[in-house]
């Protein structure tokens, strides 16, 4: 499905100091100050074009100003906050900006046209009296997100709570608050300040093992699949409505909970739902507007929200779904933060320099190899086969990553592939020595490739369903296990990607069981890792990410 794309005009708030919040600027202009941005559709945008009655791809309604944090802009700012701007004679208001946007200093305003309308749009028509602002914008202005819309289909979703639990005396780092003192070099007087510090001790451990994920049947693959061009199931969406957002994977919960003997689910209000009639299981944590929607509809909430969005014509948004590894690289670079994480010492190297006989110790011994050169042995092995000039290597180093699609990246491949004896010539050979000495000298800091690569997390969804029918919740994974259909049972490094920390380092067992077996076995060849439900590495790995890396361990 060929992807929708939009223009629209993204402009930093000192155009509008200069212009005296009256601007006035026509095409040429916007494209020369690069003011005229490209954007993805998205639920707003589409809510704009049904508004208007018309299609465009260009969005005059909308402006996004960007207005990062600077005290002698403040004025300026909240000028416009308050009272908007004109621009080519229209007058725009703040409307409100996403979290990702909240992060970046970018507010959107809308034309006074449409401002009303659009505003009860995406408050779903629920009146609200008192919120936490920065939090209800962030949920009500989910509508931002680009995603790719799926027309002509939306899911049966039963909503059930959230589980939670405690895990008891977790050894773990917290932050904690002290009172701490220093001296004014100027009075020389004593004064305090508040100091957060990293702390390490046991604590009770609050745990949602299904935040943010939810589940859905085959039908909802298959369409959404479909809809979004891809010559393969994808087992993972992540999912964008009004005041809804998370990650859905797909479970065959109808076969699954016939089998166990169950034909229907409650749902959190109260409501009876037949198994069959079931396309999606989500929870109060991927439905961000629950409590809202049982304070005006009580028990009719879900029906509520359902009848807002037909009355509304919203479609489904897939912004994010799971990718088939034949479109991934099997191996991934690491970087020095991982690799300082790591035990890898050379037991060698330590004694001769503690024995003061580093001179009789001959790194080029293989006896004296360290775990780093095992760890980067596939690496320099790479980096040989490049300097002796094998054909295959050298050309795929230069940028060929796919044999049936990929157009060359340069002509100086294009070149070699239509006559290899180019791979001699002096330019070509030259273009080669700079690219390799660049990833040389990015392997001396660490970025070395490595067995594994990104995988979305979600929580153990045996357990997930296991909670939606009443019963209390096991799973299928024990503690220290995650599953992923990617890698050989057998121990394994995960990294939460940006690492922080060392302890988002997490070493588990890949396991596969006669459940896992039977009912997830489709999950080889994607990159989901499903999470236990008793022990911590979700909330370790940075909340499980929801991104982190699979390195297995040799």
């Amino acid at each position: 499905m060929k992807q929708i794309q939009y223009t629209l005009i993204k402009i930093p708030i000192k155009e509008l100091i200069r212009q005296e919040y009256n601007v006035t600027m026509d095409r040429q202009e916007e494209i020369k100050n690069e003011y005229l941005i490209a954007q993805g559709d998205s639920l707003l945008f589409d809510q704009i074009q049904r508004l208007r009655g018309s299609i465009s791809s260009h969005i005059e309604e909308l402006i996004l100003v960007v207005a990062k944090k600077n005290p002698k802009q403040e004025a300026a700012l909240r000028h416009i906050l308050e009272h908007g701007f004109f621009y080519n004679g229209i007058h725009y208001s703040r409307f409100g900006k996403s979290a990702s946007q909240a992060k970046d200093g970018i507010t959107a305003f809308v034309c006074d046209a449409l401002f009303d309308e659009l505003y009860r749009i995406t408050q779903m028509d629920l009146p609200i009296d008192e919120c936490i602002i920065s939090k209800y914008e962030a949920q009500r202005c989910l509508v931002f997100s680009t995603c790719t819309l799926i027309r002509n289909y939306m899911p049966n979703i039963v909503i059930i709570g959230e589980y939670e639990k405690t895990l008891p005396h977790q050894f773990i780092k917290y932050v904690v608050e002290k009172e701490r003192e220093y001296e004014d070099k100027e009075t020389g007087e004593r004064k305090k300040y508040k100091s957060r510090e990293i702390e390490e001790g046991y604590r009770d451990i609050h745990l949602s093992p299904f935040d943010g994920c939810g589940c859905h049947e085959k039908e909802f693959m298959e369409i959404t699949s479909a809809q979004l061009g891809l010559d393969y199931p994808a087992v993972g969406s992540q999912i964008r409505l009004p005041f809804i957002k998370g990650y859905s994977v797909y479970v065959p919960f109808r076969r699954i909970l016939k089998e166990w003997g169950y034909e229907s689910i409650t749902d959190i209000y109260g409501q009876v739902h037949p198994i069959d009639t079931i396309d999606c299981i989500w929870n109060t944590s991927m439905f961000k507007g629950h409590k809202l929607f049982q304070e005006n509809y009580g028990s009719d909430a879900w029906l509520a929200y359902m009848n807002t969005l037909k009355k509304y014509d919203f479609k489904l948004g897939i912004s994010k779904y799971s990718h088939h590894i034949r479109h991934l690289n099997k191996y991934t670079r690491m970087n020095f933060q991982y690799l300082q994480c790591l035990d890898l010492w050379n037991p060698n190297y330590i004694d001769s320099y503690e024995n003061h006989t580093l001179a009789d110790y001959d790194i080029l011994d293989c006896a004296n190899d360290g775990k780093i050169v095992k760890l980067a042995r596939y690496t320099t092995d790479l980096f040989e086969k490049i300097i002796k000039g094998e054909p295959f290597y050298t050309c795929k180093f230069m940028g060929i990553t796919d044999t049936e699609h990929s157009e060359p990246e340069s002509c100086y491949l294009k070149a070699a592939l239509i006559n290899p004896k180019m791979l001699k010539d002096p330019a070509v050979k030259q273009f080669i020595y700079r690219k390799l000495k660049k990833s040389i000298d990015e392997a001396k800091v660490g970025k070395i490739y490595c067995s594994g690569f990104y995988h979305t997390g979600v929580g153990d969804m045996a357990g997930y369903l296991q909670y939606a029918v009443g019963q209390t919740p096991e799973g299928c994974l024990g503690e220290r296990e995650i599953y992923s259909g990617n890698f050989s049972p057998g121990d394994c490094i995960s990294f939460r990607s940006p690492l922080v920390d060392p302890s988002e380092v997490n070493q588990l067992k890949n396991v596969r069981n006669t459940f896992i077996d039977k009912w997830f076995s489709y999950f080889k060849d994607q990159d989901i890792v499903m999470f236990n439900m008793h022990d911590i590495s979700a909330p370790q790995q940075g909340g499980a990410g929801p991104f982190s890396h699979r390195l297995p361990i040799q």
